[in-house]
Formats: C-alpha cells, sequence, structure tokens
C-alpha cells in the first residue's frame, strides 16, 4: 500500500491520518456525493408512503421491505465480495441502482406509482445493495493500513451522516417545491459519482483463490465469526443496534405531522439534527481514536445515544427535540463506528467480506425486523413508546456489553443470576 503524496496541512493528516491515502481520498469524495441522495431518496419515501395511507405501519413495511433482500442475502454477497475483483463488482451494482433508482423517480414524477410497485423497487434496490454493502463495509480497510482502520471507519461515518445532513433538507425541499419523485431522479443523478470513482482508486491486485461452494463458504464465515469470541460479542451487539437502535427514523415522518405538526422541510431537519451530532462525533472519534479505549468508547456511545432518545419521545418543543436529536447521533457514532472499526482491525484478511456481509446484515439487514416492530407497536401503543422500547433495550445492552469485554466474572455474578 503506497501513501500519496498530498500537500495538505500536516496538522490535518494528524488528525485525520486516512486523508494522507489517495484511494481512500477518492473513495471519500465520491461517497460524500452518492449518500446525499442516499439520504434525499430515505426521506423521500417515507413522506411519500405516509402521504399514501396515513399509516404509521406502512411506513415501517415499506422500509422493512427495502431491507428485506439484505437480511436474505448479504452473506451470499459477503462471499461475492471474496470471490471476484471489488472493481467489477461497484461497476454493476452501482449502474444497477442508477438505473432503479431512476426508473422509479420516473413513475413517481409521472404519477404511474403505488404503494405495491413502490414496495417493489426498493425491494430490487435492496438486492443490490445485499452485495453492494459488503464490498463498501470491507473496502476501507484495503485502502489504509490497519492502525487507520478505526479513522477511516469513523470518517465514513461522518459522511454518511454529513449527507444525513444535506440530503434530508434537499429533499424537504425538493418535496415541498416539485415533489417526492424529484428526490429520487436527484439521487439517480448522483450515482454517477462513485461509478467515475470506483474506475479511478487503484485497487490491490486481485488474487484468485480457490473458494468453497457458496453455502460453505457461508457456513465458512459464520463458523469463523461465532467461534472468535471478540468478534461474536461485537457482531451481537450490532445485532441488537440493528433491530432497536436504527429504528427510530422510520418514525420520523410520523412525530414531524403529528407531534411537532412540521411539513417536509421540518422533516428534513429531524433527520439533519442527529446527521450534525453523528458528524462531529465521527470527526472526534477520528481524530482520537488511537489514545481512547474502545470499550469505553462504545460504553459512553450507547448510553448518550439511548438516554437523549428517550427524552426525546417526551419532548413537544421542536427546537429541543433538535437537540436531542443531535446528542442520539453524536453517541451513535461513538458507538457504532468503533464497533465497525475493532471488527475490521480483528478479523482475519481471507474472511474479511465474509464478515464484512455478517456485519451488514446486523446494521441493515436486521432493519426488517427492526422497521416491523417500532411500526407495530406504534400502530397500536403510539410512535413515542415504540421509540422509548428500542432506547431502553440499546442502555441496558451497552451497560451488559462494557461488563462482558471488561470483567467476565463481575457479568457472571451480576447479570447471569437476573436471567436464571
Amino acid at each position: 500500500m503506497t501513501k500519496a503524496k498530498t500537500r495538505l496541512c500536516p496538522n490535518f493528516l494528524s488528525s485525520f491520518p486516512a486523508l494522507r491515502y489517495k484511494n481512500y481520498r477518492i473513495f471519500f469524495i465520491a461517497q460524500s456525493i452518492s449518500l446525499i441522495g442516499f439520504w434525499m431518496q430515505r426521506v423521500a419515501q417515507g413522506y411519500l408512503v405516509f402521504q399514501m395511507t396515513q399509516s404509521p405501519f406502512w411506513v415501517g413495511a415499506v422500509d422493512a421491505i427495502s431491507s428485506l433482500p439484505t437480511m436474505l442475502l448479504a452473506l451470499v454477497g459477503g462471499t461475492l465480495v471474496d470471490r471476484f475483483p471489488k472493481k467489477n463488482i461497484f461497476r454493476i451494482t452501482q449502474s444497477l441502482q442508477l438505473i432503479l433508482v431512476t426508473f422509479t423517480g420516473v413513475l413517481i414524477v409521472t404519477n404511474n406509482i403505488n404503494l405495491w410497485s413502490l414496495a417493489l423497487m426498493v425491494f430490487l434496490l435492496g438486492i443490490v445493495q445485499s452485495v453492494d454493502q459488503p464490498a463498501r463495509v470491507s473496502l476501507p480497510a484495503e485502502l489504509v493500513e490497519k492502525k487507520y482502520i478505526h479513522s477511516a471507519t469513523a470518517l465514513n461515518m461522518s459522511i454518511f451522516n454529513g449527507a444525513r445532513i444535506i440530503g434530508p433538507i434537499t429533499a424537504g425541499w425538493l418535496i415541498y417545491t416539485f415533489g417526492a419523485g424529484w428526490a429520487f431522479l436527484l439521487n439517480g443523478l448522483l450515482f454517477i459519482a462513485p461509478l467515475i470513482a470506483f474506475n479511478l482508486i487503484s485497487f490491490k491486485p486481485f488474487v484468485k483463490k480457490p473458494h468453497p461452494h457458496t453455502l460453505n463458504a457461508i457456513k465458512e464465515g459464520l463458523n469463523y465469526a461465532f467461534h472468535h469470541k471478540l468478534i461474536r460479542l461485537l457482531l451481537l451487539y450490532m445485532t441488537v443496534i440493528g433491530i432497536f437502535g436504527w429504528s427510530y427514523t422510520t418514525l420520523l415522518p410520523v412525530l414531524a405531522e403529528r407531534v411537532f405538526h412540521l411539513d417536509a422541510q421540518g422533516l428534513g431537519w429531524l433527520f439533519s439534527a442527529a446527521g450534525f451530532g453523528t458528524v462531529l462525533g465521527a470527526i472526534t472519534i477520528s481524530a482520537y481514536s488511537s489514545r481512547l479505549n474502545p470499550y469505553k468508547l462504545i460504553l459512553f456511545g450507547g448510553i448518550l445515544y439511548s438516554i437523549s432518545l428517550f427524552i426525546f419521545t417526551l419532548q413537544p418543543i421542536f427546537a429541543f427535540a433538535l437537540g436531542l436529536l443531535f446528542l442520539v447521533g453524536f453517541g451513535q457514532a461513538y458507538q457504532n463506528s468503533t464497533i465497525m472499526a475493532k471488527v475490521q482491525q480483528t478479523v482475519n484478511e481471507r474472511f474479511r467480506g465474509r464478515v464484512s456481509s455478517i456485519l451488514v446484515l446486523t446494521m441493515q439487514g436486521m432493519a426488517p425486523l427492526g422497521s416491523f416492530q417500532i411500526g407495530l407497536i406504534a400502530e397500536h401503543f403510539g410512535p413515542q413508546l415504540a421509540i422509548r422500547v428500542g432506547a431502553m433495550i440499546i442502555f441496558i445492552v451497552a451497560i451488559i456489553f462494557y461488563i462482558e469485554t471488561i470483567n467476565k466474572k463481575l457479568f457472571r455474578k451480576l447479570i447471569l443470576p437476573l436471567v436464571k
């Protein structure tokens, strides 16, 4: 791996060492552009479904349908990532997503969309993303040195959530001015950026190795992850986050209208507030990750995230709600980026694609369960209570994880008697 020559300020590079590498900088810029489109589409999708149905359940259900392929096919995607050159994989996945998103936007703009056709299109997008996401998650570890993986992972989270600031605000304006379909169309246009970028990145030479049959390869990857104690624990924690931690965003369109009495532009600000917090959290993680205890970072992030989210559900004042969502995002950055970095630093190179696919499965593949459960609870007991349940679960699991990783004897003494 070769460091690219750069004129960036040395102090800046010492804070964000992953940016020393030209290949990673190209990836960083392309992701920054593409993910703006992702968040525009996510806001437009939730808004469109709620306007069609006026049902929190269907908002959650369509979101679940979009993530269902990841739950079903992410492990297969991981075997493909280990088996084929990533450059070829990205060319195919980015092209297919561009076509599907643009076509969906055309259907919406021409008033030829309904709930079922929208659900079908987001399901097809999910199939493509079940291959694309494991490749993206595993790529930064190949673009920077191992000691800078945490920096790269944190910066990835910062651009994901930086786009979460710009994308929803842009989507709110587009929906208000032109309609939801234009958010999909602009997202399709923005897929051009990663298509160009992946042709500019100098990937590692691909060495074709003998691989077992797909099912055996999946079994081999699962067996490795299950028997590696730290990776197993990290993946279990991320599974809980995937079900109970991300799902609150599914109900933001409902809260925007029913609690805060906002239009699409106000909804964009709700999404963006958490994005601001996550960006700032990810930046501080990238700058100081080498000096901080990762397990304490995960504990701090989980507690800040869960408490802020719980209080958010009790807050009817929009300005205060934005501040609480900022803290939610900040805690989320500390928790999630540290877990992802720890997995990538620990995993054996031979299993990186497959373990990355399991990580994607826990982060996004569990989203159908998360969206379904939160939509169902919200339908019967209200959106605030549905979000509180997830916040309390994350709080408890964060403490259990920390005790288990720092002091297993204490875990067995304090926690196990409670569940026997």
